[in-house]
């Protein structure tokens, strides 16, 4: 049986729970996860300032629905106020499912929306939008992102994020093992050390996780031996979690050694803290997400989302992003850093990206969805 990080299983009398609504059960588990942080204006708003026109019938605020650690996050709202000194900002850090619903929720009852959403999970958003609930812009700056990065002048893809393998340095060095380079390596190195991976292993829950289900999704179209993989980390009793922050710090505590599928913006910023925890992008290949924003229908203030949504995709915006919290820009003419030049400069053919886009909805897909979360269910049971 796997473990995991809440009780979530004892819900369910010790088994994976396959009848329950997939958002149903995961907004049970994200609804207690919301916090809103605050960041007021650095100068305060006068008639005779130019700004005021942008302002007119609201308050001087931008409402940031967002799934990204307010920790990383907080550096391009510094960096937007140091350029909009007259708006403030509020972020609302939700889980992704409960941004979804809470989008949906406020549609329905005449409520005014958020500024802007970004989110990590790529189909919830592309949903949203497809559904209706976007607002169209456009702007110099959607206009310079590639056009795998936007739809419809209504969903803009803001980062680019791979899926990595992080591990804990110390242990790999006691016990004179090379960490795994490839997903064949994994499933050797589980094997052939049984024993001493034994309840060291960690990955997202893709049953509450939509970017660990996304990029598993993904893992499958372009590994055919997958399953064998749940299957070799059902056997060493893999812990499941549904953020990434909790997983990093066990890795790197020793408390679990290894991690797969991990979201690198994150390992790399506590790599950079941590030098115990070691993070390696897979070389047969990188699956790379993106964070989708789109400005409700409904909003607030729509020029004032637009207006955050143009810093972030601005060449100062993308830098910030990629400096401070090392989420790779979408842009191509933002200087790279080390990290974002070794994925798509060394490994560039072997990155697997999703493209902005109605194929996203083919995860949402519900018969597709619980077939392949039966399946994956099946093999961290071991069952054929």
């Amino acid at each position: 049986m796997t473990i995991r990080d809440t009780e979530y299983c004892s819900m369910i009398s010790g088994r994976i729970c396959i009848g329950l609504s997939f958002i149903a059960l995961a907004m049970q588990v994200s609804s207690a996860m919301a916090e809103v942080f605050t960041y007021p204006a650095l100068r305060t708003t006068q008639a005779s300032d130019p700004e005021q026109s942008l302002l007119t019938n609201t308050q001087p605020t931008a409402i940031v629905y967002g799934s990204a650690d307010i920790g990383a996050f907080v550096p391009v709202i510094e960096a937007f106020q140091q350029e909009n000194p007259f708006i403030g900002v509020e972020y609302h850090q939700l889980q992704t499912l409960e941004m979804y619903d809470i989008t949906q929720s406020q549609r329905a009852n005449g409520e005014a929306n958020a500024d802007l959403i970004i989110s990590s999970s790529m189909d919830l958003q592309m949903k949203l939008a497809n559904d209706g609930y976007a607002t169209a812009y456009q702007s110099s700056e959607t206009d310079a992102l590639p056009h795998w990065a936007r739809w419809r002048n209504e969903a803009f893809a803001v980062t680019q994020e791979p899926a990595v393998i992080a591990y804990n340095r110390e242990f790999f060095r006691e016990n004179e093992l090379e960490p795994p380079r490839t997903r064949e390596d994994f499933i050797s190195l589980l094997v052939n050390h049984d024993e001493l991976f034994s309840e060291k292993v960690t990955t997202y829950d893709i049953e509450r996780s939509g970017v660990g289900f996304l990029f598993l999704a993904r893992d499958e179209r372009f590994f055919p031996g997958i399953w064998d993989f749940v299957r070799t980390l059902g056997q060493a009793k893999v812990k499941l979690y549904s953020n990434t922050s909790p997983m990093l710090e066990k890795i790197a505590s020793g408390q679990v050694v290894l991690g797969y599928n991990l979201l690198g913006s994150y390992a790399e910023t506590f790599n950079q803290r941590n030098q115990n925890l070691g993070v390696i992008l897979p070389d047969d290949f990188i699956v790379v997400y993106s964070r989708i924003a789109i400005i409700p229908r409904g909003a607030r203030n729509p020029n004032l989302g637009g207006r955050f949504l143009d810093f972030m995709l601005s060449i100062k915006g993308q830098s910030v992003l990629q400096n401070e919290g090392n989420f790779n820009p979408v842009r191509s003419d933002v200087p790279p850093s080390t990290f974002s030049s070794l994925i798509f400069d060394r490994y560039g053919e072997r990155v697997r990206s999703f493209p902005v886009g109605p194929g996203l909805l083919v995860y949402l897909d519900q018969a597709k969805r619980q077939r392949f979360l039966r399946r994956w269910q099946d093999a961290l049971l071991n069952r054929r």
